[in-house]
């Protein structure tokens, strides 16, 4: 599979290019999954279009799919989570050009384009960017013993503040006395 494209030769065209990247393949996003098993869909449209300045520029409009397995917040276990993101870019012809144009457009984000621009990273960027920050279950339990605060006696759930409660009860019962 491509892991690299010309977008200048892609926006001038017109393409459109679609795959699969296997999720053994992308180390970062992997390393945020329960496994590895599965695979990104991405598709990427470009194009060019010409301002009434008579300058062209360059878009691209990537979307993604993919069902990867993430551990659960609550119980640890693996949770399926449904990832979808779909998102526009212009196209640069520099780093440095990408950043100036990066604050003015509210429309679209600005990536430095190129011959050999990096797709599989932008790929997994976006993959990594759908990803739920808190994963779980629909219905699920906390593991045994999990969220249960115990004394060391197994008597009465501990009270972390009760000497602070005391304090005060004890300071709103004595009187003040003033010379």
């Amino acid at each position: 599979m491509q892991r690299t494209i010309d977008t200048i030769e892609l926006a001038r065209a017109g393409s459109e290019l679609s795959g699969e990247y296997p999720l053994a393949g992308l180390e970062r996003l992997g390393s945020l999954l329960a496994d590895r098993q599965g695979d990104v869909a991405w598709r990427l449209r470009a194009w060019r279009a010409g301002r009434a300045d008579g300058v062209t520029e360059d878009f691209m409009a990537l979307s993604i799919v993919a069902t990867v397995r993430m551990a659960c917040v609550r119980c640890t276990a693996p949770v399926t989570v449904e990832l979808s993101a779909e998102r526009s870019y212009r196209l640069a012809r520099s780093e440095a050009e990408a950043e100036r144009l990066d604050l003015d457009d509210q429309v679209y984000d600005v990536l430095a384009g190129g011959r050999r621009f990096d797709l599989a990273g932008l790929v997994e960027d976006e993959a990594i960017m759908a990803l739920p920050a808190t994963p779980r279950h629909e219905h699920c339990d906390l593991p045994a013993g999990a969220g249960r605060a115990v004394a060391a006696d197994d008597e009465a759930p501990r009270r972390p503040f009760a000497a602070l409660e005391r304090l005060k009860n004890g300071a709103q019962n004595t009187d003040i006395i003033e010379d």
